[in-house]
């Protein structure tokens, strides 16, 4: 039996009171609009392209849209790189809710370079662009001042992925979920960083955690 089709309405509902729960009030109507809009082209993208994982679209609001966003309070100034954006996550909801600020997802496959490109036209995201290339090959002319990561890999690696685009200046932050310990015990360099733990509760979802780190200045 086919699943009856989710409610606009019901879904901005849950949008809404999980935006109440994160304490992301201040995020608007046009920008709540832009957010279930981007929803609807995933789930119509995801039967042909595969794109994610999660098909229900009760559990991509929690688990794409709210997950993302409750990075927001969090995310410094500056030009983003969204390293392995994927389907654009978390890249797209934070670009959605800061239209001054700038965000490049950085993802080699063709088709979610193809969807993010349909996306951004779509709900007219001027300031968000599509780096089509793996992140080991991504070399701006200007180091990001952000690079985020939602899960897109160990730490270590995600390290050594993006080792070239950090800058003294540069914050790193990566948004992950249980394990994390272990991943930190594998990854060497961590003892050298002085890295930042901040718990992320997200409604309907197990705790998660972001950790922030910058390069220090004296590194060679």
């Amino acid at each position: 039996m086919t699943k009856p089709e989710v409610s606009s309405q019901v879904l901005r509902a849950l949008l809404n009171a999980g935006l109440v729960a994160l304490g992301l009030d201040s995020v608007g109507a046009e920008q709540r609009n832009l957010l279930i809009r981007y929803l609807a082209l995933l789930q119509r993208w995801n039967v042909t392209h595969n794109l994610t994982a999660v098909r229900d679209p009760l559990e991509m609001v929690p688990r794409h849209l709210l997950d993302s966003l409750a990075v927001l309070p969090y995310l410094p100034e500056g030009a983003v790189a969204d390293i392995g954006s994927g389907a654009g996550l978390p890249g797209i909801p934070l670009a959605i809710c800061r239209p001054v600020q700038a965000f490049t997802l950085v993802e080699p496959a063709a088709k979610r370079v193809a969807f993010l490109r349909h996306v951004i036209a779509d709900l007219g995201l001027t300031n968000v662009q599509v780096a089509a290339q793996g992140s080991e090959d991504y070399r701006p002319d200007l180091l990001p001042d952000v690079i985020i990561s939602r899960a897109t890999a160990p730490l270590a690696r995600l390290d050594a992925m993006t080792r070239h685009l950090q800058g003294p200046h540069t914050q790193v932050l990566a948004q992950k979920g249980p394990g994390v310990e272990a991943e930190l015990a594998d990854w060497p360099r961590a003892a050298t960083l002085r890295i930042t733990h901040q718990g992320l509760a997200v409604p309907n979802l197990p705790p998660r955690l972001l950790l922030s780190w910058r390069v220090p200045v004296t590194t060679p």
